[in-house]
């Protein structure tokens, strides 16, 4: 009986607040369709509320019609309890049907959420020029921040679309015909050395009479709306519009990303693709150039070169020298196997590499890096506790300044710009150096900048030792420059951290 009395309560102040709440915010209404289902969750046991004397009444006395119970209502206690739990109940079927209109209604003014079917509804396609995977305009630089930008950058992109698919069939278009009087033109970049001067000057007059001459039609959809080709889309909805739209940029997009690809492949073998696979058949020629200098693929299965020798005899081959040869274990590491591409390099003979980084790169560009990365953390390490330890160059900005804030305060002094500026030309030669040592242009080893050899021993061994201490100091001086800097930062003290 206490829960109908609070029931009726609720529902009659959710009747209250409804009636006022009409014209209201949905915050209100929200509450409003709160309190219509609490009554409803209280009256449901309410409804089911009878009496114990009806539950030990004899079926006989219960009524059995409508007009029994009306005309009966006051008689008993019992009929009173009955009419009060039907009505109750019938409270409750209005208060649950009040709350889901109202809660269908609070729906209703939701904002709609883009569901994964509704994106692909439409062939993937949200908007002109977007479609899966992207559900937005794929902007990741964030050159269209305005609508002006973005219109320009569209119209650019429409060009070079329409260019790069007329280049791409002119790829192939003269594999299989020519102008009269061009019969002797190469194809691709060939053409560049065989077309005459006057083939130049009228393709040249013809691309700026176009530039200069053809404009984008008055109310056109947009500045790459020429008005050619536009009745195609007469008679088409909005819908087909856009996909017709889509689908010309995003065949221009291919068309880009193929015409560098035949024109890289084109200065490569020196001719068109089309040409290629011509005379080499359709997997091309031999690439093993590209590859040779990678380690893990010489002499194994892991890169698609070509021994000699037929595929039954070096299978056959490989598996008899593993079944037969003692492996050669790693010094450093002696549960792994050796590396044998390290065998000649200094510091070699430790056979340290677990993660197999010079089965995938040439050791020489590994041991460039290393040697690089070494002798810079020895100059850091030195450099880090002479400062921490007093020592600074003259001028005002250098002093009174911790190491861990030098950074910050050197950008601030526009000290970083010429230091950067400096690195950048030593990265430079040394790039020109490694580049030219490793293709063997130059006799030059990993790491040798032509500087210091004088003060190397003369004795072979001597010096081999010597050029092994320098790679184990650095790599000693990476390990502890990382550890300068992550303790200097944590204790805020200067070296020795103490």
């Amino acid at each position: 009986l206490a829960q109908a009395i609070l029931a009726q309560a609720i529902l009659v102040q959710a009747a209250h607040s409804a009636a006022q709440c009409a014209s209201h915010e949905p915050e209100r209404k929200q509450k409003m369709v709160k309190s219509l289902a609490t009554a409803a969750l209280l009256a449901v046991p309410a409804s089911a509320f009878v009496t114990q004397a009806n539950l030990r009444s004899p079926a006989s006395e219960l009524p059995l019609r409508a007009a029994d119970v009306q005309t009966g209502a006051s008689s008993t206690p019992e009929a009173g309890s009955a009419q009060a739990a039907v009505g109750l109940f019938g409270l409750t079927v209005a208060g649950l049907a009040a709350s889901g209109a109202a809660g269908r209604a609070a729906a209703r003014r939701q904002p709609k959420v883009l569901r994964r079917n509704q994106f692909f509804d439409n062939g993937g396609i949200t908007a002109t020029g977007v479609c899966a995977p992207f559900p937005d305009k794929f902007d990741p630089l964030k050159l269209g921040i305005t609508d002006a930008k973005m219109e320009r950058y569209t119209a650019v992109e429409i060009k070079h679309g329409r260019v790069a698919m007329i280049a791409t069939l002119g790829y192939a278009v003269p594999e299989l015909f020519h102008f009269p009087g061009c019969e002797n033109f190469k194809n691709g970049l060939g053409a560049l050395n065989t077309i005459p001067v006057e083939g130049w000057v009228q393709l040249v007059a013809f691309i700026g009479a176009h530039e200069i001459l053809v404009k984008p039609r008055a109310n056109g959809m947009g500045a790459y709306d020429f008005g050619f080709g536009s009745e195609l889309l007469e008679g088409a909805d909005e819908a087909e519009v856009q996909r017709r739209q889509t689908s010309e940029r995003n065949n221009g997009r291919l068309a880009m990303v193929a015409i560098l690809g035949m024109l890289w492949q084109d200065g490569t073998f020196g001719m068109s693709p089309f040409a290629l696979m011509r005379e080499t058949g359709l997997w091309g020629p031999n690439i093993d150039f590209i590859i040779k200098d990678i380690p893990m693929c010489a002499g194994g299965s892991m890169c698609a070169l070509k021994p000699a020798g037929t595929r039954v005899t070096r299978s056959a081959t490989a598996l008899h020298a593993e079944a037969t040869e003692e492996p050669r274990m790693s010094v450093a590491l002696p549960y792994l196997k050796y590396p044998e591409q390290l065998d000649g390099w200094v510091g070699g003979e430790k056979g340290f590499d677990p993660m197999n980084i010079t089965m995938a790169l040439p050791v020489y560009w590994c041991r460039e890096a290393e040697l690089k990365h070494g002798r810079v953390c020895m100059l850091a390490t030195v450099g880090w506790i002479a400062t921490d330890s007093g020592f600074r160059f003259a001028g005002d900005i250098f002093q009174n300044v911790s190491t861990i804030e030098a950074h910050n305060k050197m950008l601030e002094a526009g000290v970083m710009a010429p230091l950067l500026a400096g690195v950048a030309v030593v990265e430079l030669y040394g790039g020109w150096l490694t580049l030219n040592g490793f293709e063997e242009r130059i006799k030059r080893e990993a790491g040798d900048f032509f500087i210091g050899k004088q003060v190397l021993p003369k004795d072979p061994e001597q010096e081999r030792l010597m050029r092994l201490k320098e790679i184990e100091n650095g790599r000693l001086a990476m390990l502890a420059f990382s550890g300068i800097c992550t303790q200097a930062v944590l204790t805020n003290s200067a070296w020795p951290f103490l």
